[in-house]
């Protein structure tokens, strides 16, 4: 709501409406459709139906609330990758929301979470109430989608993947 609506509203619903970005508008001129979950609105089961049609996952986490970054790494990486091969993981951005109210940055609970799962491509922190960084966390999607690492370079391995190599 803050990225289409460049404002903050009054008051915030459990669950934005799924809205498409047209093309003309993105850097990447690529159209983007996103889709917003809500627990109290809707059951796990729905979410597993937008991850498998999803290209790319935002895990947002609110970086007042340590419960918040857990839960990344007990229940939503693999919710999204648990039953994922290795070579065909969904990748995801994490983005830490109401950095406005915290001074300093979350990066530090992060950067654990970030070297356990691969296909966590970066932590983007931001205010949706100030529209801080909000643009930014749909270029670091976008991005995700259209030039990803995963293929090239494995982080596990820490090595460019034989299979890729031009011969």
């Amino acid at each position: 709501m803050a990225l289409v609506g460049e404002e903050f509203p009054d008051e915030v619903p459990a669950r934005a409406e799924e809205i498409t970005i047209p093309a003309d508008v993105t850097p990447e001129k690529v159209p983007t459709h996103i889709v917003d979950f809500s627990e109290m609105e809707q059951t796990e089961d729905e979410l597993r139906g937008e991850i498998a049609k999803a290209n790319v996952v935002c895990v947002v986490y609110d970086v007042t609330d340590l419960n918040t970054i857990e839960k990344i790494s007990s229940k939503w990486i693999p919710m999204v990758n648990g039953r994922a091969e290795r070579n065909f993981r969904l990748p995801i951005i994490l983005v830490g929301n109401k950095s406005d109210l915290q001074c300093g940055s979350s990066m530090e609970s992060i950067l654990p979470i970030m070297n356990q799962f691969s296909e966590i491509e970066t932590c983007v922190e931001c205010s949706a109430k100030n529209l801080k960084n909000i643009s930014e966390v749909f270029y670091y999607a976008q991005k995700a989608v259209l030039h990803p690492t995963a293929p090239l370079y494995d982080p596990e391995e820490k090595q460019v993947n034989e299979e890729m190599h031009c011969k």
